[in-house]
């Protein structure tokens, strides 16, 4: 049995908690789709060991990790959430992941704090796109993987086809640590392969028997390869093994969890979380074999340097601290969670904040379980903590020691957006709040964005999915008590032209006084694509004073900003002022500042203008059977086809789209596809609309300047 904790610090509720050492510490995140029973296998955890009186369940909105008030109302979690418990003389910190990939920000993060994944399954429901995104996640992270096949208490559940799906999915060699005894409404528990006992687990209690007869064969030979697994993990006990000595459990214990940490293997178990079956086998694994915090090493770059290093959590040194996720509380303010890198966080201490330049006070270190938390004086190296109030710190810093080097551990790679909400506070007064409440959301969420687009005269929303965008639209109203108005964006169109023609903008107006005057005579002509605005002046014979070049010159700048088709602006376009005439008292900049921009009005559709559409390329992963579907309906979005690759069982299409295609594109893969279809998009370039769309186009500006007119 592993060391037992050295000391521990006195805080209210369960007990007491310990402050560990790097090697007792397992940082181990909750995986899967939405629905397998993650969170329920957290509580199942919690309770078992004697962590929480009552056993939460999701559609009850009573669970410890999902309790977020969006959370509860959806009955699936939408953040990460922090679940500690211990167990055999280890501290295992439980990192419930969401299980849809629009929160792709929390799971990338919360498991790049852990140290292993298990990754949750349905006995039911095979491999769904969420594991499959998530397990991609952690192969890319280096994370060592453990699979647990849940819910074989339930009708029709088969632990054979789940086990055979996850092979033929991800095609790992995967060992098995336990089997069921009994399946669906005959499911009665499970074997644990190590002991080769049938574990009988009634609520909080455990005890071991013997294998059922009709069961012992499988058994015995699962028992084999387990045994000739875990000596391959180890030369001593490989040499033993072949020398067909006996391994002692221990020894058993030592070959699985380096080959394991090394990701040699990837360890599976089953149970029910909510039938609390397969629970303690499941913490005996996670307490013995699980990898500790020492063998996960971070990117980080030194001072200006722009080499890569790489570091592995150690409580030797000054304290580096990586902050991982961000809260913002409504009643406490900011929570900033954190993971101890180097040396160890403790109360009242001082760190700098290497990203923002500024020094932050830790008045009150916190271990967090789920919403609730306890103060400590210290949080050790490889273990997670929290702390509340931070000035600047936001998600993805890096915290040092006063004086020491500024180390910044290399950021989270996120996907960019593909869902956009054009935004509208449905009270004028409320405004300013909801820039100021998504700026709050934006701090704890670094995959939402909110920015003005001038060109549309729209608030734009952006996220990883119209989930994520409708979230955060509800976390708004729960913050800062404001409602929004959501719509589909429109698009930010370009026109130019595609003919050179020429003629005159003359703007006179006598009143009884001063006038105005101002007359000039400009040629417009098309430019490749990419060139901008060009302007020459052209005037001889000073028909037009210099002066007034400028004033000309702005007229145009001004009016390119609303083109005359769709009112967006006009691009890749040369203007040449070559003639003209001015009043020596009545011309002003004003003057031909008007004259200009009625000389684009008048002569511009003369120029067989046309409006150009932005064009992205995506780039969608499908299963095999779905790729007719996905490309017929690809085609129907006037999509264009690049290319095609296979990565394992999936198939990769490469498309350029128009971004006016793309605005619902995420609700219509998830339903070619089942939920298993995923993809990325990244603006590409702009191109001609065909006719028929822009006729569309130019109809529906028509209608929208009717209707601000009125």
């Amino acid at each position: 049995m592993p060391p037992q904790p050295t000391h521990s610090l006195s805080v209210e509720g369960d007990g007491a908690l310990k402050v560990y050492e790097t090697s007792r510490i397992r940082n181990v995140a909750l995986a899967g789709h939405t629905g397998a029973g993650k969170t329920s296998l957290g509580e199942a955890m919690l309770y078992t060991l004697k962590q929480t009186d009552r056993l939460g369940k999701t559609d009850d909105g009573n669970t410890v990790s999902d309790y977020d008030a969006e959370e509860i109302r959806r009955h699936h979690s939408i953040q990460v959430s922090l679940l500690p418990v211990e167990h055999d003389g280890a501290k295992i910190n439980l990192l419930d992941l969401p299980g849809f990939r629009d929160f792709v920000g929390e799971i990338k993060s919360g498991l790049r704090a852990a140290d292993s994944m298990l990754l949750v399954f349905d006995a039911n429901g095979g491999v769904e796109t969420g594991a499959e995104t998530v397990h991609a996640y952690a192969v890319d992270m280096n994370r060592p993987r453990a699979y647990f096949i849940n819910m074989l208490d339930k009708e029709h559940a088969s632990y054979a086809k789940a086990f055979d799906a996850l092979r033929a999915a991800f095609e790992p060699r995967m060992v098995r640590l336990t089997l069921p005894v009994g399946e669906g409404l005959e499911f009665k528990g499970v074997i644990d392969l190590m002991r080769m006992k049938f574990v009988k687990e009634d609520g909080q209690k455990v005890s071991y028997e013997e294998i059922p007869a009709d069961l012992l064969p499988e058994a015995q030979t699962a028992h084999a390869e387990l045994i000739e697994i875990a000596a391959e993990g180890d030369e001593e006990l490989l040499e033993k093994f072949l020398g067909e000595e006996t391994l002692s459990p221990e020894e058993i214990l030592k070959g699985l969890s380096e080959n394991f940490a090394e990701g040699g293997i990837v360890p599976v178990l089953c149970g029910s979380a909510t039938a609390l079956k397969g629970i303690r086998p499941l913490l005996d694994f996670l307490a013995h074999c699980a990898p500790d915090p020492t063998h996960t090493a971070y990117e980080y770059t030194e001072g200006k340097s722009e080499e890569i290093k790489t570091i592995t959590p150690s409580p030797d040194g000054s304290a580096l601290l990586w902050v991982f996720k961000t809260v913002a509380d409504p009643f406490i303010g900011r929570m900033s969670y954190f993971k101890v890198l180097r040396g160890s966080a403790r109360k009242d201490g001082t760190y700098h904040n290497v990203n923002h330049n500024s020094n932050e006070k830790f008045a009150h270190p916190l271990i967090c379980k789920g919403k609730k938390s306890e103060e400590v004086d210290e949080v050790a190296a490889g273990d997670l903590g929290a702390v509340a109030k931070l000035d600047a710190t936001r998600t993805g810093d890096t915290l040092v020691e006063p004086g020491t080097p500024d180390l910044q551990v290399t950021a989270v790679t996120i996907p960019k957006p593909t869902a956009f909400a054009a935004i509208t506070a449905k009270s004028r007064a409320d405004e300013d709040k909801v820039g100021i409440g998504f700026h709050r959301l934006m701090e704890q969420d670094p995959t939402l964005s909110l920015y003005r687009d001038p060109t549309i005269s729209q608030t734009i929303l952006s996220g990883m999915g119209e989930t994520h965008l409708q979230v955060a639209v509800a976390r708004l109203k729960d913050l800062v008590k404001v409602e929004v108005d959501m719509e589909i964006p429109r698009v930010p169109y370009r026109e130019t032209i595609t003919r050179k023609n020429e003629g005159q903008g003359k703007y006179k107006k006598q009143t009884g006084g001063h006038g105005q005057y101002g007359d000039c005579w400009i040629r417009f002509e098309p430019l490749p694509e990419g060139s901008g605005f060009e302007f020459e002046w052209a005037i001889v014979g000073g028909v037009i004073p210099t002066n007034f070049k400028s004033a000309v010159e702005k007229g145009l700048l001004e009016s390119l900003e609303k083109g005359v088709l769709s009112g967006c602006p006009t691009v890749d376009i040369k203007a040449t002022c070559y003639d003209g005439s001015y009043h020596a008292v009545d011309s002003s900049d004003m003057s031909f500042k008007v004259a200009a921009s009625l000389a684009f009005k008048n002569i511009i559709p003369k120029c067989a203008p046309i409006i150009l559409e932005p064009i992205y390329k995506a780039t969608i992963s499908v299963p095999e059977e779905y790729m007719g579907d996905v490309m017929g309906d690809l085609n129907s979005r006037r999509g264009r086809i690049l290319g095609m690759n296979q990565e394992g069982r999936r198939q990769i299409i490469e498309a350029h789209v128009p971004l006016a295609e793309l605005y619902t594109y995420g609700r219509q893969l998830n339903s070619l596809t089942r939920g298993r279809g995923v993809y990325e998009m990244e603006f590409d370039h702009y191109e001609r609309v065909p006719n028929d769309v822009q006729e569309k186009i130019v109809a529906e500006y028509a209608q929208r300047r009717e209707a601000e007119a009125e």
